[in-house]
């Protein structure tokens, strides 16, 4: 595992809890990023480039469970990144997949 720490977008939910784009974002198929329609990429595997490919959007979008665990598509707010340590991250890929 790398040291360090990686630029992460997360959505910030109506309760006002943060919601980063993690491993346990995997669904079945993969990773499911972008927007609705043509933009959508599905089925991404690896996680690191999901990941990349999500920090390169203008506005993030991903899926993740919802309170009732339900997958639903979430848009971040440009710039709503944070620092998440890429040791947690390995670990969680190990947890998950991708």
């Amino acid at each position: 595992m790398t040291d360090g720490f990686v630029r992460v977008p997360f959505y910030v939910e109506e309760s006002g809890k943060k919601t980063f784009f993690l491993p346990d974002c995997r669904m079945s198929g993969g990773y499911e990023i972008g927007a609705r329609g043509k933009e959508k990429e599905r089925g991404i595997e690896s996680y690191w480039t999901a990941l990349d490919k999500l920090v390169a959007m203008e506005q993030p979008r991903f899926r993740r469970r919802n309170e009732q665990g339900n997958f639903g598509t979430v848009t971040c707010q440009p710039g709503d990144v944070e620092e998440v340590s890429r040791s947690f991250i390995e670990l969680e890929c190990a947890k998950h997949g991708g």
